[in-house]
């Protein structure tokens, strides 16, 4: 297993050339014998950044060079239309070649749209399914979160528990889903270190997107930087560039230009708004200088930071707002508060780091311009914990081997189990359950549920 850790082209190679679950494998025989059931795609597409009147389909090809067509309508419209698609062959030693994004424009705000590849004169296998775009102010919807998966080729138990959850959220019919961080487990040195070879992260993402399976292209995927993607402020410069590059090529997201919130053109922090909610989605990771790695770094429970222009963005972000619901989504809070110092230092707490460090400056804002939640992770268990009105939703795993007990967390009242979180929005309320995946239910079995009453 070292081997594979080491060389990523045998990862590489072991994506393109062998179908999911065998991935984790150097290539060999026995997956050679399969090369003639390979789909024409790696993963099934995703869908990423719906606006009122765009979308954008991002496609991983396989090895074979393919030009077609992407067919797309409004839902049960007898009426077609499509754009060209030309994607150079996938190759192990760039595995960035064979990936493009697709914009699909002049759409119709709050429309369900339903979309299909075609090559050669036929459906592509994986190529198809459907979004929704925008909707407008107090328009119910419902939308899920998801994290902490740390899927990789070289643990795929992992990747079995983050597949139950994405097929039982894809049953929820979410209009779009949140991925709050540590969504893949980075092959680095240390305690979530930075990749050591340019293919890395290409190797990872992709294996995430391999294993999500048909939740990504059943509506929008917002993926958020944890510590494990590789993009912390302390890593070298080069080692993080492979990683955001890659993230942004298989997972895009807005940028600073996206939406009239505007954000990060690294696409690492950004908002939006969607029937009459406001969608803040912050960086906690990415502009800390001072190393925070579990127990050997320097970092401080108090030095956490989000920067100067990302916390200013913040503030003139929610002081604009007038939607009614206000949510921000986070991979843990600007501070830490666990059940001991190194575990502080690490960032986990939640609620409990509501005063602590630059926390303490959102947590004002929160109050000053009526955030109703702040849903984080890393720390790998559910909890909902409300300081002064507001709920800090620690969203559990959906993967991660590791439930962290109140030795680390601080936590009194937890839930371990493995899952995901369902959202409903309406005008009177919002409805947030935590759901783990269960075969006897398609939707997954029911743990939590509280009610947030609107706003006055």
């Amino acid at each position: 297993m070292s081997v594979l850790i080491r060389h990523a082209r045998a990862l590489a190679a072991a994506l393109l050339f062998c179908p999911l679950f065998c991935a984790f494998l150097a290539p060999n025989a026995r997956c050679a014998e399969k090369l003639q059931e390979l789909p024409a795609l790696l993963s099934p597409i995703l869908v990423a950044v719906p606006t009122d009147e765009s979308v954008i389909l991002n496609i991983v090809n396989a090895e074979a060079h393919l030009k077609g067509e992407l067919r797309y309508r409004e839902q049960d419209a007898e009426k077609w239309l499509s754009i060209p698609v030309d994607i150079p062959g996938n190759n192990m030693e760039s595995l960035q070649t064979g990936s493009k994004s697709y914009t699909l424009e002049k759409l119709r705000p709050a429309t369900r749209y339903e979309f299909e590849l075609w090559a050669e004169g036929k459906p592509v296998e994986n190529g198809g399914g459907s979004f929704i775009t925008r909707r407008p102010a107090r328009q119910p919807f419902t939308f899920a979160v998801m994290t902490d998966a740390h899927v990789s080729p070289v643990y795929p138990d992992r990747s079995n528990v983050l597949r139950l959850c994405a097929d039982a959220v894809a049953a929820n019919k979410p209009d779009f889903v949140l991925h709050l961080g540590d969504n893949i487990h980075t092959v680095g040195s240390g305690h979530g270190g930075y990749a050591l070879e340019e293919n890395h992260p290409n190797v990872f993402y992709i294996y995430f997107r391999q294993v999500l399976g048909n939740l990504q292209s059943q509506g929008a995927q917002f993926v958020l930087n944890g510590n494990w993607e590789g993009e912390n402020g302390w890593h070298p410069q080069p080692n993080r560039a492979w990683a955001k590059n890659a993230r942004m090529l298989f997972t895009p997201g807005p940028d600073d230009k996206t939406f009239p919130q505007g954000g990060s053109a690294d696409q690492d922090y950004y908002a939006f708004t969607w029937g009459g909610a406001l969608f803040v989605v912050l960086n906690v990771t990415g502009y800390n200088s001072i190393d925070h790695c579990h127990t050997t770094g320097p970092g401080k429970a108090d030095d956490w930071t989000l920067g100067k222009k990302q916390m200013a963005w913040l503030e003139k972000t929610l002081a604009a707002s007038k939607e009614q619901w206000k949510f921000i989504f986070t991979h843990h809070a600007v501070g830490g508060n666990g059940g001991d110092e190194v575990n502080s230092r690490y960032g986990r707490g939640g609620g409990r780091a509501a005063n602590v460090g630059e926390q303490a400056k959102v947590h004002a804002l929160m109050k000053k311009y009526g955030v109703e939640a702040f849903f984080y992770a890393h720390d790998h268990v559910f909890t909902d914990m409300q300081v002064d009105g507001i709920h800090y939703i620690c969203n559990g795993s959906t993967g991660a081997p590791w439930k962290f007990t109140t030795e680390e967390t601080g936590y009194e009242n937890y839930i371990p189990d493995s899952g995901f979180t369902i959202v409903n929005v309406d005008a009177d309320k919002t409805t947030v359950r935590y759901v783990t995946p269960d075969r006897l239910y398609v939707k997954g079995q029911e743990l939590y549920k509280t009610e947030i009453s609107a706003p006055k």
